[in-house]
């Protein structure tokens, strides 16, 4: 039993964190007792030590420490002198119910509140009375006891209030006068009965006690940031379809696709975004340049993976190897195009600068300079299209490299001798929820290429 007794103590002190509100508090108090027996009477001081621990705005669980003395005298049936004169002590455990908390009480405006309290305790009494000692050890079975109480609180500060508190307790056994009931078949004594006032203070670093706070505005409050947080939700700051709260590059331009954490897809994986990647189809674990266009260390026109004469000479002509070769098979570097556009970007220049450089090296050289375009559209528009596309590519090496315009000849293959299967498509990602996400290769027919004459 006293073992029992240390671990409900601990429990009530320690066992509860606290986490937004104060929720331990320590309360002393005395006042007067009353015998409900046989005889009755009133006598101080009774002295209570509480040690509570909130559990919620509206319940609390309590651990009483009581003691303290009463005397009485008085006529008892069996003799007209009757007295006794004792000391007690108690501990209890009780719940305690906030009344006001069942209410929609604005917190600002709370200043009372009113404890239920009952629970069960154990009785020690020692002393004396007519009929000779009374000594009851508190953890006898007739120790045991039903503390009950109505508490009133008054808060003088944020940690401190006022306590008055009408408390009645039913002890199993006979009562502090060591007198049972008339009725022998009950165990049971009326008890005896207190009136206290006190002090209890809140200890804690915040700002607030749960016991004076309105349950209703915590729910709110928790409502409010669920709220938030659903909101959170919709909210898509760049436009690609996945909420900031989940986008790991919230700057996405509009219209870049995105793979399902809000990223720009990178179908290469060579670190370069698809929409920033000037070649988004590069071999595995080849190096790239900020552009995502692999490497080419010789400026021969033939990336480094591909090049099997990676030392070639700046001007030379190569084949599709890198090989040098002279005369009319030689290799020259392909210039893409976005989508029904016939300008030359910005990243099509270092393969123009190859270009140019090979003409220059070899001065008799003449090009044929011929424009694809992919089978979107008519045939006719697609001709005049891929014409155009050549003659823009003239016009660059032209101004910007000095090429000779009489050196070079625009011509056009229209939609004819597509170089990719559009048709084909290559899977590139599956997204969380199971989705397959494709691309086709009609990029690599929007193009112009060059033929030695």
């Amino acid at each position: 039993m006293r073992n029992l007794l240390v671990i409900f103590l601990f429990i009530t002190s320690f066992l509860f964190a606290q986490d937004n509100y104060n929720t331990v508090s320590v309360g002393l108090s005395t006042g007067l007792i009353s015998e409900m027996g046989s005889i009755e009477g009133y006598s101080v001081p009774v002295f209570n030590l509480d040690v509570s621990k909130q559990l919620t705005p509206g319940v609390s669980l309590l651990s009483d420490f009581m003691f303290g003395f009463s005397d009485g005298s008085g006529w008892h049936v069996n003799n007209e002198n009757f007295w006794y004169d004792v000391n007690f002590h108690s501990v209890s455990m009780l719940l305690s119910l906030n009344l006001l908390n069942l209410g929609d009480i604005p917190r600002d405006n709370r200043k009372f509140a009113i404890n239920l309290k009952g629970g069960l305790g154990f009785l020690g009494i020692s002393g004396n009375n007519t009929n000779g000692e009374i000594n009851q050890s508190m953890f006898s079975s007739s120790a045991v006891s039903i503390p009950t109480g109505l508490e009133l609180r008054y808060k003088l500060s944020s940690n401190l209030q006022a306590c008055a508190s009408f408390n009645q307790v039913f002890p199993m056994g006979p009562g502090l006068d060591g007198i049972a009931l008339k009725d022998e078949n009950s165990g049971w004594d009326f008890g005896f009965k207190t009136m206290n006032i006190g002090v209890s203070y809140t200890f804690g670093k915040n700002e607030s006690s749960m016991a004076w706070i309105n349950p209703i505005d915590v729910v709110s409050t928790k409502v409010d940031i669920v709220q938030k947080e659903i909101s959170t939700l919709s909210i898509d700051t760049d436009g690609d379809g996945v909420a900031d709260k989940f986008d790991k590059d919230n700057n996405t331009p509009l219209g870049v696709a995105v793979d399902g954490s809000g990223q720009p897809l990178d179908v290469d994986a060579d670190g370069i975004a698809d929409y920033k990647d000037i070649d988004p189809f590069t071999s595995p674990g080849v190096a790239v340049d900020s552009s995502g266009r692999e490497l080419d260390d010789d400026q021969d026109g033939v990336p480094n993976s591909m090049d099997e004469e990676p030392n070639s000479p700046i001007g030379c002509t190569v084949n599709f190897q890198g090989r040098q070769i002279v005369g009319k098979g030689a290799f020259l570097p392909t210039v893409y195009f976005d989508v029904a556009s016939s300008e030359v970007s910005y990243s099509n220049y270092q393969r123009l600068a190859t270009v140019a450089s090979v003409l220059k090296a070899n001065p008799g050289y003449k090009l044929r300079v011929i424009g694809f375009a992919d089978s979107v559209g008519s045939t006719d528009s697609n001709y005049k299209l891929g014409l155009k596309r050549a003659n823009a590519v003239i016009e660059s090496l032209v101004n910007t490299f000095g090429i000779e315009l009489e050196r070079m000849i625009a011509d056009s293959q229209g939609e004819n001798n597509l170089l990719a299967n559009e048709d084909q498509k290559m899977q590139f990602k599956v997204t969380s929820d199971g989705l397959t996400q494709t691309k086709n290769f009609k990029s690599l027919n929007r193009r112009v290429q060059f033929i030695i004459e």
